[in-house]
């Protein structure tokens, strides 16, 4: 059973990463917390061993900050990439997540942008829309605060390629994904009981890597790694067997990411029934949608978050933790297993906005501040000790530490 959102939001330690640092700490005025225990509930009902399942999904929006000791920084993220800037007539969230999203900065700007203070000031009297739009067609991690409305559900409609009988061994899983909700998907499946095969590109690995060691390994400890380079023929050719040997393949890039290597999901879907392709991105794969970037934060600002906090705290403020990631990684694991028990044969589109925005939608007073306050209050006042954090049972595997061992026993079974 799930703690009231009020006390499962202070208890996942997500009121420190939400409000300004000099005020009070705050709640998110919306069922977030509950939505993550449903889902996890949904998988401890199709788990072979439940037990091996974390007891809390709640917990896990909030390990992330917590693990880094991260804190609310108001119109800054928790993690400090992503800020929310004044625009003419309206604010826009701009994520200088990667290292090259600073040198953008002038060319989407227009003028000399070096700083953030320049690019506040270059911000405020441009229109957002145009801002957003600029920003996007240059593969910028932009978006302007919407509402639960502007966004298309989670999960569109599986498009199906034909299945087979329900499964009954565990699945094969090729996780192809980066950063944090595709490889928690992953980790779930392994949970679920899984064979999770973790593929890195030789010349990028997951920059997660180079994050929290802690994190990652909750996230990638129980996968095998592998490590291909992408840039040769055989490193290509060694991509697809693993695609094609895969009962549940999982990817976090934009669609033509994978094309560029040769590799068109609806194709393998068409040659190989029964597989299950689980694709998680920022804001879908439909349209030119398909080609926007998002990182947890800002994907959860144009799905609805800052609306919900400026209609509850009458201001524009992140909420949590890049709190969409976890969110669309939960939703991801409960959308592949389910497909896989059922036969496969399935392209599965889960985003990181449309996630939030179906949450919102579902909890109708989303936003409301008479709620806020109550809930508010009843999360000052609980003096219960937090969420424990979880331990990875190992290490993560160094990068390509097992890819000699599973492409010869791929090489061995297509024998």
């Amino acid at each position: 059973m799930s703690d009231h959102p009020a006390l499962a939001w202070r208890r996942a330690g997500l009121m420190e990463v939400t409000g300004h640092r000099a005020g009070d700490p705050l709640v998110f005025p919306a069922d977030l917390t509950g939505a993550a225990d449903r889902m996890i509930d949904a998988l401890r009902l199709m788990a072979p061993d439940r037990c091996c399942l974390p007891q809390s999904g709640a917990a896990l929006l909030g390990e992330r900050a917590r693990l880094l000791c991260l804190e609310r920084n108001g119109r800054q993220s928790a993690n400090g990439s992503c800020h929310l800037f004044r625009a003419k007539g309206g604010w826009i969230a701009v994520n200088l997540a990667r290292p090259d999203d600073m040198d953008m900065m002038p060319a989407w700007l227009q003028q000399e942008a070096g700083s953030q203070e320049q690019i506040a000031a270059a911000i405020a009297v441009q229109d957002p829309c145009k801002l957003e739009a600029r920003g996007r067609e240059m593969g910028l991690p932009v978006a302007c605060p919407g509402t639960p409305a502007d966004m298309p559900a989670d999960r569109l409609p599986p498009t199906r390629y034909g299945n087979k009988d329900e499964a009954r061994r565990p699945p094969l899983v090729v996780d192809l994904s980066t950063l944090w909700a595709g490889p928690l998907a992953g980790s779930l499946l392994a949970m679920m009981g899984a064979d999770v095969v973790k593929v890195e590109s030789q010349g990028r690995p997951d920059a997660a890597r180079s994050g929290n060691a802690a994190f990652f390994d909750l996230l990638n400890a129980a996968k095998k790694s592998i490590s291909l380079d992408f840039s040769t023929i055989s490193g290509r050719d060694a991509l697809l067997k693993l695609i094609e040997a895969a009962d549940i393949v999982i990817e976090s890039a934009r669609p033509r990411a994978l094309e560029q290597l040769g590799i068109f999901a609806e194709q393998i879907l068409q040659k190989h029934p029964g597989k299950v392709w689980l694709a998680i991105s920022a804001y879908g794969r439909q349209g030119a949608a398909a080609n926007w970037v998002g990182f947890g934060d800002d994907a959860a600002m144009a799905a609805g978050s800052g609306w919900a906090m400026h209609s509850a705290w009458q201001e524009m403020l992140f909420a949590g933790d890049a709190i969409a990631d976890p969110l669309a990684g939960l939703s991801g694991a409960c959308a592949a297993w389910q497909s896989w028990r059922q036969g496969g044969g399935e392209l599965l589109s889960v985003s990181l906005a449309g996630t939030i925005a179906t949450i919102l939608r579902d909890d109708e007073p989303a936003g409301d501040r008479t709620r806020a306050e109550q809930w508010q209050a009843l999360a000052i006042a609980d003096t219960e000790p937090l969420y424990p954090l979880r331990d990875a049972p190992c290490r993560a595997a160094p990068v390509g530490q097992d890819t000699h061992a599973v492409m010869s026993a791929l090489l061995a079974s297509a024998c």
